[in-house]
């Protein structure tokens, strides 16, 4: 299911997800480090859900200083509840959707970070990491 939505969210939103992805890398391109900014953000206009009638999704990338625990760039999205709408009528799984497409491509990986209630919803953060190349069988020719 999360695949089919993520496919039916980036053929909708597809200029919109480019744009977004085009200024989160931007953003860690940019002085993120020593004497640099601690980080930057950018966000999505406010979408409706793809499947819950009378909820919002916001999705905003993070670019932040790398350390050993924490990837340069992160994904939160929040999904926001209308008036008279109930938390247990509502598909959450739509945040990982989001998350991946976002990510929008095979080269990344994205890792949720947890998540957290809020008055009107649910925020879920997911950290993008680049996945390391994968290994070629390369055959060695040993001298004679």
């Amino acid at each position: 299911m999360i695949g089919t939505l993520t496919r039916r969210i980036q053929a909708t939103c597809a200029d919109e997800l480019s744009l977004l992805r085009r200024q989160m890398y931007s953003l860690a391109w940019q002085e993120i480090r020593e004497g640099g900014v601690e980080g930057a953000a950018t966000a999505m206009a406010r979408k409706p859900s793809c499947v819950t009638h009378g909820v919002s999704v916001d999705v905003v990338c993070f670019a932040q200083r790398a350390t050993l625990e924490d990837a340069p760039l992160m994904i939160s999205v929040a999904m926001h509840l209308h008036p008279g709408r109930r938390s247990d009528e509502v598909y959450w799984e739509e945040a990982d959707a989001w998350a991946q497409a976002v990510a929008g491509h095979e080269r990344f990986r994205v890792e949720a970070r947890g998540g957290l209630e809020t008055l009107d919803g649910r925020v879920f953060h997911y950290a993008l990491t680049e996945k390391a190349p994968e290994a070629r069988a390369v055959p060695l020719a040993w001298p004679s």
